[in-house]
């Protein structure tokens, strides 16, 4: 592994993400910041091979390090016109009692980073796709290279996003083979961001606790070193959805705007989020409402939340696909032939939980999350029947990513069931972990611990 490549690379991820977030006016404490900044750099420079390609400049690692060292300056720009001379603030250790989960955490993405160091991507979809795209692109030195020579009749796998060919590039250029490496920066930061989220809301023990189960899920933990889509799309989904509640919580217009870009950024790795992203106008309008905003108010800042995702759709679709796959894509052939059947819709929602949520699968693929979480959803709706605006936006949200996965299913019948029906469903799994952040009966057992806490210390 070349060391001072990923140093590198971390490097230009935080400048790019720290500049995107100042921008964006964004303000959290100095650990979430890091962390988002991290995040946010990851698919900024998943762009850079795709803008020297456009140039017509060969891809090579020189290149790459150049293209990558101007996107961080100008990204940088808005952190020179603010500048500030850090503060060193001493970090606080944590208690005895976030030891034990903190450990447990640790190890699990320690494992996971050495698992996506050691081991060559095995997917299907990568190998028949991106992957396939980026050895070649490093090898022939363009993106629109020999590979497309080859019958690739059988998949459309290289239809997708560059988000992956992109960083497979930079990273196989600048830190090892397999690439994929960039996959433990997003384990690592998101991680590290969803603690500061719960710790803010919870006593550490059960943050703590939280934070390890969501970690255990079998399936999901697998896709921290496995390279897929499906990992990254749920990580910026969440992201904007987030930024979306802090919206309609406090009446911030930069949080909409910057979950309009994390949106875009979700959209960017899979496309068709954006429907999903479609179905949170309703939350929206209602936020206006309760807002008693204007008309030509609030059409603007619905337009203003809709519009970003789009031009990253656009993006994938006019841009990469177009000028990037010397290849003809219909999408008309994916669609649902017979859409006036609408009994399809409701047959395949009920399918989903019946071999999903509730089969023998569901141990083996989610773990007891799902249970807990209803066990909780139950117990709060019978004591102390005590709702938030957090919890019941996060219920809202986790109604849209069901129903939307069910009428995406509905909208193209290869959007199977069991495998990205399934994978889908990673972007309830941090939704589930905010609404358990906000739970009534968690809040109430947080506080009696806090309280506890002191008596035992004094």
């Amino acid at each position: 592994m070349n060391f001072s490549g990923l140093v590198y690379l971390l490097i230009a991820h935080y400048l790019c993400g720290r500049g995107v977030l100042r921008l964006a006016g964004i303000q959290q404490s100095h650990t979430a910041s890091a962390c988002l900044s991290l995040l946010i750099g990851v698919p900024v420079l998943s762009l850079v091979p795709c803008f020297i390609q456009l140039l017509h400049i060969p891809i090579e690692a020189y290149s790459v390090s150049f293209g990558i060292a101007i996107a961080t300056l100008l990204l940088s720009i808005p952190l020179l016109m603010r500048f500030k001379p850090p503060r060193f603030i001493r970090p606080s250790i944590p208690a005895m009692y976030e030891w034990p989960f903190l450990f447990a955490v640790l190890l699990m993405l320690a494992l996971s980073a050495w698992r996506a160091f050691y081991l060559p991507p095995l997917s299907r979809d990568m190998l028949t796709g991106p992957e396939m795209l980026a050895e070649f692109a490093v090898k022939e030195k363009t993106m629109i290279s020999s590979v497309f020579t080859i019958d690739l009749s059988t998949t459309n796998n290289y239809f997708k996003s560059p988000y992956i060919t992109g960083l497979q590039i930079v990273y196989k250029l600048l830190v090892c083979p397999f690439g994929q490496v960039w996959l433990s920066v997003l384990a690592f930061s998101f991680t590290g961001w969803l603690y500061t989220i719960l710790r803010a809301r919870l006593h550490p023990f059960l943050a703590g606790f939280l934070l390890f189960s969501f970690m255990a899920i079998p399936e999901l933990y697998a896709y921290t070193y496995m390279m897929l889509y499906d990992y990254s799309n749920m990580i910026f989904f969440f992201c904007g959805f987030y930024f979306l509640t802090r919206y309609i919580t406090q009446s911030v217009k930069r949080d909409l705007v910057f979950s309009a870009l994390l949106f875009g950024l979700a959209t960017y790795i899979r496309t068709e989020t954006i429907i999903l992203v479609s179905m949170f106008t309703p939350l929206l309008i209602w936020s206006c409402y309760q807002n008693r905003e204007s008309y030509k108010k609030a059409v603007g800042r619905i337009g203003l939340f809709l519009l970003i995702p789009a031009a990253f759709y656009v993006l994938c679709t006019d841009v990469f696909i177009r000028l990037f796959i010397p290849v003809h894509f219909d999408l008309s052939g994916q669609f649902n032939p017979d859409l006036a059947d609408v009994s399809v819709f409701f047959h395949r929602l009920y399918d989903i939980g019946a071999q999903l949520l509730f089969s023998k699968m569901t141990l083996r693929l989610f773990g007891s999350f799902f249970y807990f979480f209803l066990v909780v959803l139950i117990a709060d709706i019978i004591w102390p029947r005590r709702f938030n605006r957090e919890a019941l936006i996060s219920l809202y949200g986790i109604a849209v990513v069901y129903v939307g996965l069910t009428f995406l299913g509905y909208l193209f019948p290869l959007v199977d069931i069991h495998n990205t029906t399934k994978r889908g469903f990673f972007k309830l799994l941090p939704i589930i972990l905010l609404y358990l952040s906000n739970s009534g009966l968690l809040l109430c057992l947080s506080a009696k611990i806090i309280k506890w806490a002191g008596r035992s210390e004094k």
